[in-house]
């Protein structure tokens, strides 16, 4: 009995947050798009990360979501997006091997749908920064879809990783940690969501003065060093990664 009370509150704060999901463009007014000569130096952005089951896109589920506020290279004073988020399946040992997260960690976290609302808050009206934030999109877009939520995506994305290549394109690898090891950026709590978001904070305050020094200092310098990245857009276009929300509109349909 208490099993099938616990069971049918979840599927009303479900449905509440679907309603939620619904109407966020009505509440939260409209989306913004930012212009390609947006200055980089003061640009509202959004510096995110997940942590998964697994690699899978489109199978595999989110576990854990943080992100910063920063305006250019400044982090706000806001609180940070930290949760842990319920699955609704169990979490593979190889990924726990990875992260830590574990089936007890996550038995009283939210499931997606009630956090939901909350992601999409936390990037309206800034642009999205993180390391293969392609993937964290494409995951997202999949679970929204899973939970049958509106997606809104951000007004723009920007790959930290990529930016790095197109500083650096002798570089060896363009992984979070090789990159951090190069820019001496410390990263207290490896794969956990908030510790790598932090991670890749760092990382975009020290890239700034480096692509200006490239001449790159606006939004759509940014976005057009990433679209000559084309090994890599490449790659984590067959992995099924959102590489079309790195683009401005203008070059989304381009081949």
């Amino acid at each position: 009995m208490l099993r099938r009370s616990a069971d049918g509150l979840l599927s009303r704060l479900i449905g509440a947050a679907r309603t939620i999901s619904s109407r966020a463009p009505a509440r939260l007014g409209t989306a913004a798009s930012f212009p390609a000569d947006e200055p980089l130096a003061t640009l509202p952005v959004a510096i995110l990360d997940t942590e998964t089951t697994g690699l899978n896109v489109a199978h595999d589920r989110l576990l854990a979501v943080a992100g910063l506020h920063s305006r250019g290279s400044r982090l706000e004073t806001a609180p940070p997006l930290d949760y842990l988020v319920y699955p609704g399946i169990k979490i593979p040992k190889r990924a726990i091997a990875i992260h830590g997260i574990d089936d007890r960690k996550v038995a009283a976290a939210p499931p997606f749908a009630l956090i939901w609302p909350s992601i999409q808050i936390f990037w309206h009206r800034r642009v999205l920064v993180g390391h293969n934030i392609a993937f964290d999109l494409a995951l997202l877009r999949h679970e929204a879809e899973r939970h049958r939520l509106a997606f809104h995506p951000p007004a723009a994305a920007i790959d930290i990783g990529m930016l790095y290549a197109g500083l650096k394109p002798r570089a060896a690898a363009v992984t979070l940690d090789a990159i951090a090891r190069a820019l001496a950026v410390e990263i207290a709590g490896r794969h956990s969501a908030l510790g790598d978001a932090e991670a890749a904070a760092a990382i975009w305050r020290h890239l700034l003065p480096a692509l200006a020094g490239l001449g790159v200092g606006t939004l759509g310098g940014a976005q057009a060093l990433i679209a000559r990245q084309r090994d890599l857009m490449h790659g984590q276009g067959k992995a099924g990664w959102a590489v079309d929300l790195l683009l401005p509109h203008k070059l989304r349909s381009a081949p």
